[in-house]
């Protein structure tokens, strides 16, 4: 019983055995049908009275044959199948529509067999099989040759551009061959200003000059290079200078005896120098510890400057690659689309389905989603090659290398031994914690200083007075008692304090001055004619040596501290040897790396040329309806993954040699651009 949702299929052509299959046992099955079906006629198509007719299975349609009256006849020998027809399809205007026309794109598999010889490939079958097979395909011959040439023309672009020995042909598709990641972005530079094509060398040469990890240090290095110049420069006396301005008032005893006053402004300076013949070793070992500290610095800025041009390198190979895959996503594009209008062939020459349509562009769908994600993908490489350069990311850089190549950058007859004792050699990094390992051993030495004596010399001018200016003062003349030598007169002194004028000599008493004790000093006075008086500072000298010898804390404090310096000398010592232990391992972790990503290029193209040679066979074999759609969607995945692995592998291969490089210390833009193999 039959429902309505049912399909009909004609149990003359079993699908199993391929287009090519049905097409044949349909034409001998039609050879004898006559003298089966006695005088009826043969149907040559059988349609489904529902469902979907995109999905239905359809076989080319043949004219009725004769009826033959029914009964034994005599035996007919196989006669040839007669060729397909296609029959015109007429669209909604009325006109022709000319399945036969499938767009030429420029993808598919290279190989230098003919297609005669690889539609039987491993069966065996004579040249005329070859030909009656051809020529049953549902195509006709003028549009199989059509479609033979084109796939041949693809899969000879595909040779010249990929495998070419151990290289890729880097091209930077067209416009038209991409898909606009939205309005106003155009394809490839996106949302960037402008396109910018650069060298390795370029970018190498302005990154040494630009990129801020590099000048930061350069800023460091600037800074120990004055931090030793202050160092050194504690060998050199020490000046003492110092002026004091003061207004002084009040009275004093000068000498403990004589009573003065005063109320007069004072200045008090000094200048001199102290030298320091000896500071217990401080100066000396602290300028030795600066020393290698400036060193190690240096150091660190060739470190700075190989990881800088291996980051720079790293990104622009990994631009290169991105263009690579850029490039394989497009034509895997071109081949989906070329697939999908063969399948719509088919099917309207009634051998394909639309589920194969569906395959077809399902997996058209999947390479435009690639593609798009590649595009983006290699804008952002190109942002983060910028940010390296410290370039402004609206710069869209693009590599100018015309192929992606495999680039040997070491002589391959350098054994590891070699390569180590190069990289003990020449690794910045283990000159750098050298040099801080000897610092630190400097630092115990100065942190042990205090515990020594310390000596000096000093000398001093020292100045005191009013002004420091040349100023003077008037002063008025004036008398002063002085003694007078010689014998002193004898008498008593007469007190006239009581007398009057009436009577001077009425109350004459003779009196002693107690003061006196009866005696008389003969006395003077001297005057002191006014004068000016300079206000200027006096100068005094001072020369001399000091020698102490003091401990703070009793010396506990200094001890502790150089207990101190010798742990973490110690600890430098032990980070010198990790350091020593981890170059070494990079070192041998590179050159492995590098052997083997130089092997999996031979084993890449390897696959890349099977993989090429898989998907033009199952094209052409589809073509000629022996192969299923199937096969050429697994063969096209196949050759696009063994391209990608291919890039990848070349990629990886001259990063590894840069990585290397860098490893022992040698990268240089010189030895990355050059060409010259590094042998010593």
């Amino acid at each position: 019983m039959e429902t309505p949702g049912m399909r009909n299929y004609s149990p003359l052509v079993p699908r199993r055995a391929g287009a090519l299959g049905a097409l044949l046992s349909l034409s001998c099955i039609l050879s004898y049908a006559p003298s089966y079906l006695g005088g009826l006629p043969v149907l040559a198509q059988t349609t489904a009275p529902s469902g979907n007719p995109n999905d239905q299975l359809t076989q080319p349609s043949n004219p009725p044959q004769t009826a033959v009256p029914a009964g034994p006849q005599p035996s007919m020998p196989l006669q040839p199948s007669v060729p397909y027809k296609v029959e015109p399809q007429i669209n909604g205007s009325g006109s022709a529509i000319n399945p036969q026309n499938p767009a030429s794109g420029n993808d598919g598999l290279p190989s230098g067999a003919r297609v005669e010889s690889e539609l039987n490939y491993g069966q065996g079958t004579s040249e005329e099989t070859v030909k009656q097979e051809l020529n049953t395909s549902p195509l006709s011959p003028f549009f199989r040759k059509q479609e033979t040439q084109i796939i041949e023309g693809q899969a000879t672009d595909f040779r010249n551009k990929y495998l070419v020995g151990e290289a890729i042909e880097l091209q930077l598709p067209k416009p038209d061959q991409m898909i606009p990641l939205g309005g106003r972005l155009p394809p490839i530079r996106l949302e960037a200003s402008y396109t910018q094509p650069v060298g390795l060398k370029d970018v190498l040469q302005y990154a040494i000059g630009n990129n801020l990890d590099i000048r930061i240090q350069q800023e460091q290095v600037n800074t120990e290079r004055w931090r030793l110049g202050a160092q050194m420069g504690r060998f050199l006396p020490d000046t003492i200078m110092d002026y004091q301005s003061q207004y002084i008032q009040g009275s004093q005893l000068l000498g403990g005896t004589i009573p003065i006053a005063f109320a007069t402004p004072n200045v008090l300076t000094h200048a001199g120098f102290r030298y320091y013949g000896f500071r217990g070793g401080s100066v000396m070992f602290g300028t030795l510890a600066q020393l290698h500290n400036y060193k190690a610095s240096k150091q660190q800025l060739k470190a700075n400057v190989n990881d800088t041009l291996m980051e720079v390198a790293r990104q622009y190979y990994n631009m290169i690659r991105n263009q690579a895959l850029l490039q394989i996503q497009t034509r895997a594009v071109e081949v989906s689309k070329a697939q999908v209008l063969l399948n719509q062939q088919l099917q309207r020459a009634g051998t394909g389905t639309k589920f194969q349509v569906l395959q077809a562009e399902t997996q058209l769908a999947r390479d435009e989603q690639n593609l798009l994600t590649q595009q983006v993908e290699l804008r952002r490489t190109a942002i983060r090659l910028a940010v390296s350069l410290n370039l402004n990311s609206s710069v869209n850089l693009l590599s100018l290398e015309p192929e992606v190549r495999k680039t040997r950058l070491f002589d391959p007859n350098l054994d590891i031994n070699r390569i180590i004792a190069l990289t003990i050699l020449n690794r910045p990094e283990l000159r750098q914690f050298e040099e801080l390992r000897l610092a630190a051993r400097r630092q115990v030495q100065v942190a042990a200083a205090p515990l020594y004596p310390r000596f000096s010399f000093f000398g001093t001018i020292t100045g005191s007075g009013q002004t420091l200016s040349q100023k003077y003062s008037f002063v008025p003349g004036s008398f002063r008692d002085v003694p007078v030598t010689g014998t002193a007169p004898q008498g008593n002194v007469i007190d006239v304090t009581q007398g009057n004028g009436n009577n001077p000599n009425g109350n004459i008493n003779s009196f002693v001055n107690p003061a006196l004790n009866g005696t008389l000093t003969q006395a003077g006075e001297v005057f002191t004619p006014p004068s000016f008086v300079s206000r200027q500072i006096r100068p005094s000298y001072a020369i001399g040596w000091l020698l102490d010898w003091n401990y703070e804390g009793m010396g506990v404090p200094t001890a502790a501290t150089v207990g101190a310096q010798k742990a973490q000398a110690r600890q430098a010592l032990l980070r010198s040897n990790q350091t020593l232990i981890n170059v070494l391992q990079e070192v041998r972790d590179a050159y492995l790396t590098s052997q083997t990503a130089e092997r999996q290029i031979e084993v890449a193209t390897k696959g890349v040329l099977s993989s090429a040679e898989e998907l033009r066979l199952a094209r052409v074999r589809l073509a000629n309806g022996v192969g299923t759609n199937i096969d050429v969607i697994n063969a096209q995945r196949d050759f696009t993954q063994a391209l990608v692995t291919k890039a990848d592998a070349i990629v990886v291969f001259n990063i590894a040699q840069a990585q290397l490089l860098r490893n022992m210390g040698l990268i240089s833009v010189d030895n990355l651009t050059s060409g010259r193999l590094v042998t010593q």
